[in-house]
């Protein structure tokens, strides 16, 4: 019988301090009624059932509206000065930072060693061209081939880009344009 006073007394107090918002503070009995732990009596489905129908259901509150920005009824808009050209709000962002690359951190022997790895087979590196003529009688090295190729696909990259550009520029400007094409193909 206590059980059940505790669990109606819980229900009450939970249900008066659930619909009423601007409620004095609680006694402190209703505290110390609420805050024990309940007794190991369990409540059978049913009833457990209807004490949850009779607690009032929560209801979300409204959102808030946020305040208006612009001039409110009674206050006018300010006329637009004819001397003062607005324009919409354009938002910048830095450009990102560039990265160091393998070329720009390693020193040029280095740079050739890993581009001879990276494009020449290890038959061509070890074997092929184990040992390199000195240079003074004609002789490159796997590491200098592989940088020169390195080299030639840079060219053509910005050959391809040149070229690209060029054609948009030659909508606008056809001398441009020209130059640009010229600029390719110099040495």
């Amino acid at each position: 019988m206590k059980s059940a006073g505790k669990i109606i007394a819980l229900v009450v107090v939970t249900t008066l301090t659930a619909t009423a918002q601007l409620s004095p503070p609680p006694s402190a009995e209703a505290v110390k009624i609420a805050s024990e732990a309940p007794s190991p009596a369990k409540l059978s489905p049913t009833v457990a059932q209807q004490l949850t129908d009779k607690l009032p259901k929560y209801i979300a509150p409204a959102p808030e509206k946020p305040a208006a920005t612009g001039p409110t009824v009674t206050e006018a808009a300010p006329a637009p000065d004819p001397e003062v050209l607005q324009l919409e709000k354009v938002k910048v962002t830095p450009r990102k930072r560039p990265r160091l690359n393998d070329e720009v951190m390693m020193t040029s022997a280095a740079f050739n060693d890993k581009l001879a790895k990276e494009k020449l087979s290890s038959f061509d590196r070890n074997f092929l061209n184990k040992f390199a003529l000195p240079s003074w009688f004609g002789g490159v090295s796997a590491a200098e081939r592989a940088r020169d190729e390195y080299n030639r696909e840079q060219h053509a990259q910005m050959a391809t880009d040149t070229a690209n550009l060029a054609r948009v520029v030659e909508v606008s400007d056809p001398e441009q344009a020209k130059v640009l094409r010229d600029a390719i193909n110099r040495p």
